[in-house]
């Protein structure tokens, strides 16, 4: 009888606890928290956060570009080029990705990465001639 009072005791605990939060409501504040860090030019402190916000919500498309950039401003360009990248496998056709991924790979002296940017530029903007004239002096580079 003890042991049944015990276990309905523990039950009943366990039904009155709150369950944990969700991942997305975790990541939404572990957002804000890296917003605050970011507005006080916090970049590294800040990037933990927007790492776990891209990991719990895949589809977080401004916690990668914010995640990116504290990553180059903290000299860690491979992880920009890489978060980079996988904002890429969430929307193959962002602008901003595709822009500093251009950069940063001729940056780092990756001309043929370089060149597939821009061309995936000129898929969004065929009439842009800047995005043109890259694209031909980039594929003169190429071996």
């Amino acid at each position: 009888m003890i042991r049944l009072a015990r276990a309905g005791t523990l039950l009943l605990a366990a039904a009155c606890s709150s369950p944990p939060p969700a991942p997305d409501e975790v990541a939404l504040e572990r957002y804000a928290e890296a917003e605050a860090l970011f507005a006080q030019g916090r970049y590294a402190q800040a990037a933990p956060h927007y790492e776990f916000c891209v990991s719990a919500r895949d589809r977080f498309k401004d916690a990668y570009v914010r995640l990116a950039y504290c990553q180059e401003t903290t000299g860690q360009e491979g992880k920009a080029v890489a978060t980079l990248e996988r904002l890429l496998r969430v929307d193959r056709q962002d602008e901003y990705a595709l822009r500093h991924l251009w950069r940063l790979y001729v940056h780092r002296g990756f001309v043929a990465q370089a060149l597939d940017a821009v061309r995936r530029l000129e898929e969004l903007y065929p009439r842009d001639e800047a995005l043109k004239a890259e694209a031909a002096r980039l594929a003169k580079l190429v071996p």
